[in-house]
């Protein structure tokens, strides 16, 4: 388990540190030279995306990727133009952007050109970092089910406070000309027991992943089955000895989406331990899970089921909003019912609702 877990950690390094076809991906393939497939890209995000927009019709323009078609070019820096304008007078990622570059902008210029480009990465933080599980901050996590195991002897709390981190970095693309994506991932969840008079950590799980995602777009006609997704992964807790908890897997992923619902549907088989700290895990765990998202106007749901077929499962229920007129903060509210809540307790049959804020969905 330990060769496993440094062969992660390494490979996080060595790679600097989504299932679909975004402006980046599209972007990096338009700077690569490959125009025929990002063009495809931005003409299927740019009726809601601007910036999409604006380089699909700049290659309209410039016959890149396509024939040069000046009305197409038109039509689209016009579609481009309404959607910054839709986007509203203040954006504060943009904004955000915008005084950056203006740092950058401000500072002495070299003449080396490679310097130059390593000053405009460090001022402007371009490392193309995403989401990739929720990013949230739940200041109330109340248990009305369920018993928490010990920690250090502290007894824990039924109220307490829970936190999510989780991002992804996209580091190659196109290896083996499938359109496929090579990304890591890192995910840390926390349960803190900010209402105890010690206010401990009660448990905090880290995951770190590799894979790769196909979109099938490139395979077939992707009407339901929009990706495919392969992966590696190891999750523990980090404590050792008799409190250590964790597990390496394989796993695989199809995502789909029938109108306005989206699906994923996620398989995983785990790998064999050096050391078996937890050798009945799958059993409460199970062999993957499905998982329902539905955006309707601002709100936006998502239904994870998981169940082993033997009367171990669990079923938690995600709902975000946008608040303060902002697309970067929302109200975050969760529901969870069953096991595997926490590697500590994954053989406890918990009950929790949490709400607070996240700054992903």
């Amino acid at each position: 388990m330990k060769q496993i877990k440094l062969f992660l950690l390494t490979l996080l390094i060595i790679t600097r540190l989504e299932a679909s076809s975004n402006f980046a991906e599209a972007n990096t393939l338009y700077k690569a030279g490959n125009y025929k497939e990002s063009f495809k890209i931005f003409q299927e995000l740019a009726k809601d995306d601007p910036d999409a927009a604006y380089m699909l019709a700049y290659m309209y323009e410039h016959g890149e990727g396509c024939e040069i078609d000046k009305e197409e070019a038109s039509k689209w820096y016009k579609i481009s133009a309404q959607g910054y304008h839709e986007q509203g007078i203040y954006n504060s990622s943009k904004e955000v952007e915008k005084k950056t570059k203006k740092i950058y902008s401000s500072l002495d210029r070299l003449e080396d050109s490679q310097t130059q480009e390593t000053i405009r990465q460090y001022v402007q933080s371009l490392y193309n970092f995403k989401a990739h599980n929720a990013n949230y901050f739940l200041p109330i996590s109340h248990r009305y089910g369920g018993d928490y195991a010990d920690t250090n002897g502290h007894e824990a709390k039924n109220t307490e406070t829970e936190f999510q981190f989780s991002v992804k970095y996209d580091f190659i693309t196109d290896i083996f000309h499938f359109g496929e994506i090579y990304s890591v991932a890192y995910t840390q969840k926390s349960f803190w027991q900010f209402y105890s008079n010690s206010a401990f950590f009660r448990e905090s799980n880290y995951n770190p992943e590799f894979f790769v995602t196909f979109p099938t777009s490139e395979l077939s006609d992707g009407r339901l089955i929009k990706a495919v997704r392969v992966g590696i992964a190891h999750e523990s807790n980090g404590r050792g000895l008799d409190e250590e908890r964790s597990w390496n897997y394989i796993s695989g992923s199809l995502f789909m989406q029938y109108k306005m619902l989206f699906a994923e549907l996620k398989l995983w088989a785990r790998l064999p331990d050096i050391t078996d700290y937890n050798h009945d895990l799958i059993d409460y765990m199970g062999h993957g899970y499905l998982k329902f998202r539905l955006p309707y106007k601002k709100h936006f749901a998502d239904l994870k089921l998981r169940h082993n077929f033997k009367n171990k499962g669990s079923a938690e229920l995600n709902y975000s909003y946008p608040v303060f007129g902002g697309d970067n903060l929302f109200l975050y509210v969760k529901l969870f019912n069953g096991y595997g809540e926490s590697l500590i307790d994954y053989d406890n049959h918990i009950k929790k609702f949490g709400i607070g804020f996240s700054i992903s969905r």
